[in-house]
């Protein structure tokens, strides 16, 4: 067995185990099995207790389906442990996850990701030396928080319906739909660059229209409702959505539909980040109580969100600038993000758990909608490729990838122009963070050793153009 994350090994297959078949366990294992993901054949074991489940997945998915407690030394044995690479412990119990992690780090496996949501957990967990012994897991994530992060992300890109943030905090990957006013419709993406010379601090990485996905070459001309995703200096964010219409709002009053660890999370960062007003509605009396206890500065209101009314009369929810429904109920996080909507809120933000669901609600008043799994499945998904460290955006329905890679000295990347590499039509070098700084990568950018380059393409593209032009392969002669 060989670290699978090693830059140099390109084993024949690579062994996963994933434990936990729920939510995020089966949108990550759809990831991994699907070889546009692959850089190299991946076989993956899921492991379950819900036996009726199992059953259902079975067939569906490309993978051994183990039916059993994922924390049972004799299951992780079923599954292949003893033969894994990585495990990937996803379950929604923390002590099963963490059991399986020390099992799997004792039979020699080299690499995991575990689930964490426990507050006390995850605090343990950042100190060192490793709290339970031995070594740590290479990520711990909590999709609820992860999900709250990227809604304070967006309410703070006022206009964007996607945020992502790469290249060490400087670059972020940011979602548009551009509008008939804006300065970019009708002009072509060569005509916009003309515009911005001779410092660029923005590129339009990707395009949405008619539901197909694509990377744009120079020709293009942008049209009204076009979506498209721009790699844009971080720094520049708000002039780069104000020139798209989307001026920036100060003191933004936000209106949280739902009380779960989502919206506990998020109220609480948008307290830190200093929001004019939140207020969050609970339903559940005893939650409600809960919630006024440990938010300060939190307006904490009881009632039904699906409940016209309430919402009109009670909250007001025509004077905030944005809702956000993040309960468990995607039909109730629609209905309600609807009702603010008609009400006057500006924007309206869902969280929806049927993934199916975003490709139909273009016709609702949802300007974004954001799903639990797809937030953590990025950072699952840099584990896939073999470089460590290596920071992912996967793009609607998976069209394409935005990657984080290190330009290698010897390389054939080295000292040559971008426009001079030749790379495929449909793959895109967006931006370079050099000595601690980001730039927007051009045609006459040359890129040196050590570049840590953002490369935008089609996910079964990365891996073949991060070996022809970004390794190092030594004397071939």
């Amino acid at each position: 067995m060989c670290d699978f994350l090693s830059e140099n090994c390109y084993q024949i297959v690579v062994n996963i185990v994933v434990i936990g078949a729920g939510e995020v366990g089966l949108y990550i294992t759809r990831l991994l099995t699907d070889p546009k993901h692959q850089t190299q054949p991946m076989n993956v074991s899921v492991i379950d207790p819900d036996s009726a489940r199992m059953k259902q997945l079975d067939g569906s998915l490309d993978a051994a389906m183990v039916n059993g407690n994922g924390s049972h030394p004799e299951i992780l044995q079923l599954a292949g442990i003893q033969e894994a690479d990585l495990l990937v412990a996803v379950s929604s119990n923390d002590e099963v996850n963490l059991i399986a992690d020390l099992y799997a780090r004792n039979m020699g496996v080299n690499n995991s990701i575990v689930r964490i949501e426990a507050d006390e957990i995850k605090q343990a967990s950042k100190e060192e030396p490793w709290f339970l012994g031995g070594e740590p897991p290479d990520l711990i994530f909590d999709p609820d928080e992860d999900t709250a992060r990227e809604i304070a992300d967006l309410l703070d890109s006022w206009g964007a319906d996607e945020i992502a943030t790469l290249g060490d905090g400087q670059v972020a990957v940011i979602g548009v739909t551009i509008n008939a006013e804006a300065d970019f419709c009708g002009k072509t993406l060569s005509e916009i660059g003309a515009a911005y010379e001779p410092d660029w601090s923005f590129v339009v990485a990707a395009l949405r229209r008619d539901g197909e996905a694509k990377i744009p070459r120079s020709e293009e001309t942008l049209q009204d409702g076009d979506h498209i995703w721009l790699v844009i200096k971080k720094s520049e964010k708000s002039k780069v959505l104000e020139t798209l219409g989307f001026k920036r709002k100060k003191n933004k009053r936000i209106l949280l539909l739902g009380g779960g660890r989502t919206g506990e999370f998020l109220a609480k960062k948008l307290v830190r980040m200093k929001f004019r007003e939140v207020t969050l509605v609970e339903s559940d009396s005893k939650r409600a109580e809960e919630l006024a206890e440990k938010l300060n500065g939190v307006d904490i209101r009881k009632g039904d969100i699906t409940d016209a009314q309430f919402l009109s009369s009670e909250v007001d929810a025509g004077k905030y600038d944005a809702a956000v429904a993040l309960t468990g109920k995607d039909e109730a996080n629609v209905l309600s993000c609807m009702y603010a909507k008609s009400l006057g809120t500006d924007r309206t933000i869902a969280i929806l758990h049927k993934l199916k669901l975003m490709d139909v609600l273009d016709f609702a008043d949802v300007d974004s909608t954001l799903s639990p799994v797809t937030a953590s499945a990025n950072k699952v998904l840099s584990f896939v490729h073999d470089v460590k460290d290596v920071a992912t955006f996967l793009g609607v329905d998976q069209d394409f990838e935005v990657v984080e890679l290190r330009v290698e000295n010897g390389s054939k990347a080295i000292l040559k122009k971008v426009r001079d590499l030749k790379l495929p039509r449909d793959v895109l070098v967006g931006a370079l963070i050099r000595n601690g700084e980001s730039s927007i990568v051009r045609g006459s950018t040359q890129l040196e050793a050590d570049d840590l380059v953002l490369l935008i393409a089609p996910p079964e593209q990365v891996d073949t153009i991060r070996k022809n032009y970004f390794l190092f392969h030594g004397d071939e002669n």
